[in-house]
């Protein structure tokens, strides 16, 4: 691909040597190229390493906000050509605890309660995408559907429908104080108070996030996409209750991030109990959808600012 001529004479008249060109134009060209061939070696490894592998190309999820799952029939996804397992919340080994906070457990890896659009409802391992994706559609779910705000000002009123048992406020809010604010205020000269808002943000690398798992005995490999390899391993012994020693995670490339890659996700669980039963290595990458659903994000953000001044600039508070 050809430098741009205004580009190259801009290197020119800033006395940029061969080199300095070649860093700052020309390699941010070939960057998307680079990033390719990165992640087409990683996929083409995981062939290589592991032979013909079970591929899974989909997960049943919630189509809605907040509902209680009432049945979920699998029967006839099981009996689907080129299908290897079916997992659900009644399969042995998936009655796992999920998201953990200050020592509670605050949902499931199959979790019969949905508490936001795309949790995870089933999972299928078969021979090809296509025929993992056939036994999703194949499964039958029902459901409750409840009543859901997605307001942050209208959940916290009194009676909003509440996400989990007790209500919607993950504790009290925290207060940190230095210095005397009522003084630093009443020798202000001005003060400025207003309420700022930020909208959720989605992390959305360019390599969607997913997990390789293969068994041997009671050794467990994990090739995965991770921003920590060795929280992947303490969460995967602690899951399937191996010794750390009994556990490896690989994580050879990653193509993004930005933090959504930072903690062990459902997807390397069910890879890993799927990869048990069918006695065959198991690959899981979400689609692009999931990426956005059910990988986490940034919230939103309300936040109300008050500051004092002296005439001269001076902040007192």
């Amino acid at each position: 691909r050809a430098i741009p001529r205004d580009m190259e004479e801009a290197a020119r008249v800033d006395g940029a040597t061969t080199m300095q060109t070649l860093i700052f134009i020309v390699v941010p060209m070939l960057a998307p190229a680079i990033i390719s061939v990165c992640l087409f070696q990683f996929m083409w490894t995981m062939n290589d390493f592991l032979g013909p592998l079970i591929y899974i190309s989909s997960v049943e999820h919630y189509p809605v906000s907040l509902a209680l799952k009432l049945s979920i029939d699998t029967t006839e996804a099981e009996k689907m050509p080129g299908v290897e397992a079916v997992i659900t919340s009644k399969s042995p080994g998936a009655d796992i605890p999920w998201y953990e906070r200050g020592g509670q457990f605050y949902g499931k890896l199959f979790d019969d309660h949905c508490r936001h659009e795309g949790e995870e409802v089933a999972a299928v391992a078969a021979e090809t995408p296509l025929q993992a994706v056939d036994a999703i559609r194949a499964i039958k779910v029902e459901y409750e559907v409840l009543p859901f705000v997605v307001d942050d000002d209208k959940a916290l009123l009194p009676d909003a429908p509440a996400v989990q048992e007790g209500g919607n406020m993950m504790g009290e809010p925290s207060v940190r104080e230095r210095g005397d604010l009522a003084a630093g205020f009443a020798a202000a000269d001005v003060i400025v108070e207003s309420t700022y808002s930020t909208s959720c943000q989605i992390h959305a690398p360019l390599e969607p996030h997913g997990s390789v798992a293969k068994w041997d005995g009671n050794k467990l490999t994990v090739w995965d996409t991770t921003q920590g390899v060795f929280g992947v391993q303490q969460t995967m012994a602690k899951v399937f209750g191996l010794p750390i020693s009994s556990v490896r995670v690989i994580g050879h490339y990653m193509g993004g991030g930005f933090g959504a890659k930072l903690e062990t996700g459902k997807y390397t669980v069910m890879a890993a109990i799927m990869s048990r039963m069918a006695a065959r290595p198991v690959k899981l990458f979400l689609p692009r959808e999931d990426c956005f659903t059910v990988t986490g994000n940034r919230p939103g953000n309300t936040m109300t600012v008050k500051i004092g001044a002296k005439s001269d600039g001076t902040l007192t508070a």
